[in-house]
């Protein structure tokens, strides 16, 4: 979404030609943002360089404006779906009316993040682009002028740009990333979808409840592959329900201009036609022309290297943050590696606190979300990937949200599946959980509470004896941890883990 000039307009105004720093952060993204504040608060001199916008791809291409897209086709199938009380909506949303609430939700998150609220908490922020020079030197160009920037430490912080798949044909149409989506001037008539991971799949349910068809095209044999089978065939018959058209294990051989816009060959002969074809293939990080190799920073096509602190594993001055440095990338996970690398360069003291935060920050051990209806929402491993590691240790209890006395009133199925590792002897001495999945509901909440005592060290049979408001729920977190000790469909069904 576009950015209120107002919020950003903040001049360059350096002065000097060489500046010399605490700490330079490039990129002002949420790793950045809250790496550079994290020194700022701990008496350091620091400089933000943007070359665009505060607040990054959560703020105008991710998060803010996909969960209001999201939210906003939930209301419209809600509208829809009261037929059977004896009413009736007719017609299609308004997209000018769409896009104006996406504006304003996002211009409610800007002010925290403008330059303006940024500078108020120590922090130098400059609009430019910088690379490395030389050792702890970068050149930034700011308003036609160039300067040298001498910093003591130095955190990346720039991000990943969309993938773009090498289908032949494709770079000669005008396709969508996420970057581009919510600036359409008008909806989408057909929408076909490259990718069925969590940015597909949510994008597929909100435009087709928005009133466009979508087809959505996923190369894999499920719907969100790091998520358990059984949640992607759940959502599968959900988006298929909404009026998506799904095809899995599809390769498209070929893409070319139609007669509605676009045109996709596919393995076998079929060719999907539509009006507008959006990449949904994943992100790569921003490791390109940034001087690293004047430096001698290691890096590669999936990122940054980085110790667990997010220090540089070759220059001991270089901290990296978000998404720079690879695997999953989240907002939740750039904050914490924003803390842990705005920690890091603060000297010893800071160092020793990034060292005792990192097990807890690590980004693969937090719940991760896809923001479709229902939720779908997974911490920890898979059973298949348990049962790989663990063997016959693995047991998995499954809970039904028709057990569930809130899930009952509001209609909402959905199921909890837990895998643990056995008790020696059959007791409850050494069993922990390794791994959730829940769909429906508040899917993302549910998976922060089933996480949370193998993430905080607490034996899994405090949370079961723990109460729960009724009729919530939480309960299913609950129940589906009693099922661990006790039988009865009630408290789930327990089994042993297949591979």
């Amino acid at each position: 979404m576009t950015a209120s000039p107002a919020v950003w307009n903040v001049p360059c105004a350096l002065g000097e030609a060489v500046m010399s720093v605490d700490v330079a952060v490039l990129g002002g993204g949420a790793a950045g943002l809250t790496a550079a504040q994290v020194a700022a608060a701990r008496g350091r001199t620091v400089m933000l360089i943007e070359r665009d916008r505060l607040g990054g791809e959560c703020l105008f291409t991710g998060c803010v404006p996909s969960k209001t897209l999201l939210s906003l086709a939930r209301r419209v199938h809600a509208a829809r779906s009261t037929e059977a009380l004896g009413l009736a909506v007719l017609g299609t949303p308004n997209w000018a009316a769409v896009q104006a609430t996406l504006r304003r939700t996002t211009l409610a998150f800007q002010a925290a993040d403008s330059p303006q609220a940024v500078q108020a908490s120590g922090v130098r922020v400059v609009n430019g682009e910088a690379r490395f020079v030389a050792p702890r030197t970068l050149e930034l160009q700011c308003e036609g002028h160039t300067h040298q920037i001498v910093a003591q430490e130095v955190i990346l912080a720039t991000g990943a740009h969309p993938v773009v798949p090498p289908i032949p044909g494709l770079a000669d149409l005008p396709y969508l990333t996420t970057e581009t989506l919510f600036d359409l001037p008008q909806a989408p008539v057909h929408l076909l979808i490259l990718g069925g991971g969590p940015v597909g799949c949510e994008m597929a349910q909100a435009f087709v409840r928005l009133g466009s068809d979508v087809t959505l095209i996923q190369s894999a044999a499920q719907l969100l592959p790091r998520d358990e089978p059984e949640a992607a065939r759940h959502l599968l018959q959900v988006l298929r329900a909404d009026g998506v058209t799904v095809h899995l294990n599809a390769t498209v051989q070929r893409m070319r201009h139609g007669p509605d816009g676009v045109a996709a060959e596919l393995a076998g002969g079929a060719t999907v036609h539509a009006s507008h074809v959006l990449l949904a293939t994943g992100k790569q990080p921003n490791v390109h022309h940034l001087g690293l190799d004047v430096i001698g920073a290691a890096y590669d096509e999936r990122g940054l290297h980085v110790d667990a602190r997010m220090r540089s594993t070759t220059v001991p001055y270089l901290s990296g943050a978000g998404d720079v440095v690879g695997g999953p990338m989240f907002t939740h996970g750039a904050t914490e590696r924003g803390t842990l690398a705005g920690l890091g360069a603060t000297g010893l003291l800071g160092r020793l606190l990034a060292r005792a935060r990192a097990p807890g920050a690590q980004v693969e051990r937090i719940p991760w979300v896809t923001f479709t209806a229902p939720e779908v929402a997974h911490w920890g491993l898979t059973e298949t990937d348990a049962v790989r590691q663990y063997g016959r240790r693995v047991t998995v209890v499954e809970f039904d949200f028709g057990h569930l006395d809130r899930a009952i009133t509001e209609g909402t199925p959905g199921f909890v599946k837990l895998v643990a590792l056995r008790g020696w002897l059959g007791t409850p001495l050494g069993l922990r959980v390794v791994g959730a999945q829940v769909v429906g509901g508040p899917a993302g909440e549910l998976a922060q509470l089933l996480s949370l005592p193998a993430r905080l060290g607490v034996h899994p049979l405090k949370l079961a004896l723990l109460p729960a408001p009724y009729p919530t729920y939480a309960e299913a977190a609950r129940q589906t941890y009693l099922g661990l000790f006790t039988q009865g469909r009630a408290f789930g069904v327990r089994r042993p883990g297949r591979a």
